[in-house]
C-alpha cells in the first residue's frame, strides 16, 4: 500500500509545527505591529479628550464670568438702577466686562412699551431705547418655563444684524418686581467670535485642528475660512463628497465618542463631545498618517524581519523532519511487507541510539509476536468453529422440540406465539396441541441461559407433549413433571411453568401456575381484564406433590395472554422494570382483534420502553383467543 504524501505523518507534523510557528509569528506581529497602533490610537483619544477638557474648562470659566455679572446685576440695588435707566451704569458694566458685546433689559409689553440696549460698535459704547414695535423684543424669547421656574437660561446661537452685527448667544435672566410680577429679561450678549477664538489655535499633531458645531449642524468656529462659508456641515460634506451623516447625527444629538472619517481618500481620526453651558459640540480631527507616522516605519522593518525569519524557520523544520522520518519510512515499507504475509522480512538497521532504535526493537518484537499469534489464532479458530458448529446443532435440536407453527386457527380458538432468545439457545419454551376438543398448552422458563437451559427445556417439552395425551388435568401434568425433575435436576436448577387445558366447546380453562408470571385474561369488556393470580408460586423442581387445579370460565371474545419474565423484567435506560402492572394497563387499552395483533402491539410498546437497552433475558408470549362456545357452564 502506497502512502499518500499529503496524508503522511511527517507531512502532518510539518504542517503542525509550521502552523504553531505561524501562530507565534501572528502573536509577535500583533504585539509588535498591531498593539502599538492600538496604543497610539488610545494616546490620540486621550490627547483629544485632554483638549476637549481644556476647552470645556475655558468655556465653563467664561460662562461663570458671565453668570457672575448676571448675579451682580440681578441684585435689588443694581436691578433698580437698571430699571431706572441709569445709562452710566449700563456703560460702566459693558466697559468693565470684555466678554460682553452688548446687554440690556427687554421689558414685558405690559410693563413698559420699550427696551433698553447698550452695545459696542467701532470701539464706541452706544445706548438705544427701542420700541417693542421694533420687534427686538420677540415672543420666541419669552421662555415660559424659565418665567414659571424663575430661572435664567442660555439662548441658542443667532446672528445680530442690527447692532453688534455678528453671531452671538445670550444669557437671559427673568426679572420680577416686589410682588413677583414678571417685568422683563436682563439680557447679556456674548460674541461667539471672541468667546471661541482660542479654539482656532488648538492643534492635534501637525495639521490636526478643532472646530465648533451647534445642535443644528451650523459651523460656529473653524480655522479654515473656506469651510465657514458653508451654511451648515451637511452642505460642506455634500460639496466635498464626504460620508459624514452618521457622525453628524451623533454630534448633533450631543453624544461623545471617536470614529474614523474619510475625506478625499484620506482617513481622519475624529473625536466629538458636547460642551457645557451650550448646545455646541467640539469636534477634533487629525490625519491617521500623522498619528501612526512615528511607529509605522520601525513596525514595517520588524514585520519584514519576522517574515524572513519565519521562512528560514520553515525551511529548517522541513529539512530536520525529512531526516528524522527517513528510518520511519523504511520501517513503514517493512510493515507493509509483513502485512502482505512475509513475516520473516529483515528489519532495517539504524545507527541512532534513541527512540528510533527503540522503535526498531519494538518492530522486531512485534514481528516475533505476530508469528506466534498467527499460530495461536489458527488453533483458536478451529476450536471456535467446532464450538459454533455444536451450538448450531443444539439450536436446530431445540427448534425441533417447539411447535412447528406459531399460529393456530380452529373453529373455537385463534392462537399466536412468539419466542425470542437473548442467545443462540436459551431456556424459554412453549408448546401446545389439540386432542378431543381440548387445547393443551404450556409456557415455561428454565432458570439460566445457554446450552444447559436449552437441554432442560428440550426434556420438559418432550415430557409435556407426552403427558398431554394421557393426563386430564393441569395439576397432574405439573406434579408428574415436578416428581421427575426433583429426582433428576441439580439443586440450583428449576423451571417456572404455566400449564393450561382449555375445553374448546365450553370455554372452561383448567390451569396450574408453577411460579410463573401471572397470565392476563383480556375480557371483551377491556376494563374487566385481570391477572390469573389464584396459584401456588413455587417453580417445578423444588418440592413434590404440591400443585392443584384451578378453573376459570372464558367467554367468547376473551383472550388469554401467557408470557415469561423477559417481558415484565425488561429494563429501560434508567434501570426501571417494564412490570406486570404496566402490561395489564396496556392490555386494557388495546382494541386488537387477533392474538397476533395483541402480541405485536405489546412488543412495539416494549421496544419503545427499553429504548437502546439490549434484551437481557429470553422473551416468550403465547396468546389464545376464545372465539365461541356451544355451552357455557356456570359455577
Amino acid at each position: 500500500m502506497k502512502v499518500n504524501k499529503r496524508k503522511s505523518f511527517s507531512t502532518k507534523l510539518t504542517i503542525y509545527i509550521i502552523s504553531v510557528c505561524a501562530a507565534i509569528y501572528v502573536i509577535i506581529f500583533i504585539m509588535l505591529y498591531v498593539i502599538p497602533k492600538i496604543s497610539q490610537y488610545k494616546t490620540v483619544v486621550t490627547y483629544a479628550e485632554m483638549i476637549t477638557e481644556k476647552v470645556s474648562e475655558r468655556i465653563v470659566e467664561q460662562g461663570k464670568n458671565i453668570e457672575r455679572v448676571n448675579s451682580i446685576l440681578k441684585l435689588e440695588p443694581m436691578k433698580n438702577l437698571l430699571i431706572s435707566e441709569d445709562t452710566s451704569l449700563y456703560r460702566q458694566v459693558l466697559k468693565s466686562t470684555p466678554e460682553l458685546c452688548g446687554f440690556g433689559i427687554e421689558f414685558a409689553p405690559e410693563y413698559k412699551d420699550y427696551d433698553i440696549y447698550v452695545y459696542q460698535n467701532n470701539h464706541q459704547i452706544l445706548v438705544k431705547k427701542l420700541n417693542h414695535s421694533h420687534k427686538y423684543f420677540s415672543d420666541e424669547r419669552l421662555n415660559a418655563r424659565a418665567i414659571q421656574q424663575k430661572k435664567s437660561y442660555w439662548s441658542h446661537y443667532y446672528s445680530d444684524t442690527l447692532f453688534v452685527k455678528q453671531r452671538i448667544f445670550s444669557r437671559y435672566e427673568p426679572l420680577y418686581n416686589a410682588d413677583q410680577t414678571f417685568i422683563g429679561y436682563l439680557r447679556l450678549d456674548v460674541p461667539i467670535k471672541e468667546f471661541t477664538k482660542f479654539i482656532r489655535n488648538l492643534k492635534l499633531y501637525q495639521t490636526g485642528y478643532c472646530y465648533l458645531l451647534n445642535h443644528e449642524g451650523i459651523i460656529l468656529s473653524h480655522p479654515n475660512h473656506e469651510i465657514k462659508q458653508y451654511a451648515n456641515i451637511w452642505q460642506y460634506a455634500k460639496a466635498k463628497n464626504i460620508n459624514y451623516d452618521k457622525i453628524i447625527n451623533r454630534i448633533i444629538k450631543g453624544e461623545e465618542g471617536t470614529d474614523k472619517l474619510n475625506v478625499e481618500g484620506n482617513n481622519f481620526f475624529i473625536h466629538f463631545r458636547r460642551l457645557p453651558f451650550t448646545n455646541w459640540s467640539l469636534v477634533t480631527l487629525c490625519p491617521f498618517n500623522e498619528v501612526y507616522n512615528s511607529i509605522s516605519d520601525i513596525n514595517d522593518l520588524i514585520l519584514i524581519g519576522c517574515f524572513i525569519c519565519l521562512l528560514l524557520l520553515f525551511w529548517i523544520i522541513i529539512r530536520i523532519i525529512r531526516q528524522v522520518f527517513k528510518p520511519l519510512r523504511q520501517f513503514a515499507t517493512v510493515t507493509r511487507t509483513i502485512a502482505d504475509g512475509n513475516f520473516n522480512v529483515p528489519i532495517p538497521e539504524t545507527n541512532d541510539n534513541d527512540e528510533i532504535r527503540e522503535l526498531r526493537n519494538s518492530f522486531m518484537y512485534m514481528q516475533h509476536r505476530i508469528i506466534e499469534s498467527i499460530k495461536n489464532l489458527k488453533k483458536t479458530t478451529m476450536e471456535k468453529e467446532k464450538f459454533e458448529s455444536e451450538i448450531r446443532v443444539a439450536q436446530n435440536i431445540q427448534e425441533q422440540f417447539l411447535p412447528t407453527s406459531n399460529k393456530l386457527d380452529k373453529e373455537h380458538i385463534s392462537l399466536y406465539s412468539v419466542l425470542e432468545q437473548s442467545k443462540a439457545v436459551g431456556g424459554d419454551m412453549y408448546s401446545y396441541l389439540v386432542k378431543n376438543d381440548l387445547l393443551y398448552f404450556t409456557v415455561g422458563d428454565v432458570r439460566g441461559k445457554g446450552v444447559p437451559a436449552a437441554l432442560y427445556m428440550a426434556s420438559v417439552c418432550t415430557l409435556f407433549n407426552y403427558m398431554a395425551t394421557s393426563k386430564q388435568s393441569s395439576a397432574s401434568i405439573c406434579n408428574t413433571l415436578n416428581d421427575y425433575l426433583c429426582s433428576n435436576l441439580n439443586e440450583d436448577m428449576f423451571i417456572t411453568m404455566f400449564v393450561g387445558i382449555l375445553n374448546l366447546k365450553t370455554g372452561m380453562l383448567n390451569y396450574t401456575n408453577a411460579g410463573h408470571p401471572y397470565p392476563i385474561v383480556q375480557r371483551e369488556q377491556r376494563e374487566n381484564s385481570m391477572f390469573l393470580e389464584e396459584a401456588l408460586d413455587i417453580p417445578i423442581g423444588i418440592m413434590k406433590n404440591i400443585y392443584k387445579d384451578t378453573h376459570i370460565q372464558l367467554y367468547p371474545g376473551d383472550t388469554l395472554l401467557i408470557y415469561t419474565d423477559g417481558i415484565s423484567e425488561a429494563q429501560n435506560e434508567a434501570r426501571a422494570f417494564y412490570g406486570k402492572e404496566r402490561l395489564l394497563q396496556f392490555v386494557k387499552t388495546l382494541q386488537t382483534g387477533t392474538p397476533e395483533e395483541l402480541i405485536d402491539e405489546i412488543l412495539a410498546d416494549l421496544i419503545n420502553y427499553i429504548g437502546d437497552m439490549d434484551e437481557a433475558d429470553d422473551l416468550t408470549m403465547l396468546s389464545i383467543k376464545y372465539l365461541k362456545s356451544d355451552q357455557i357452564i356456570y359455577f
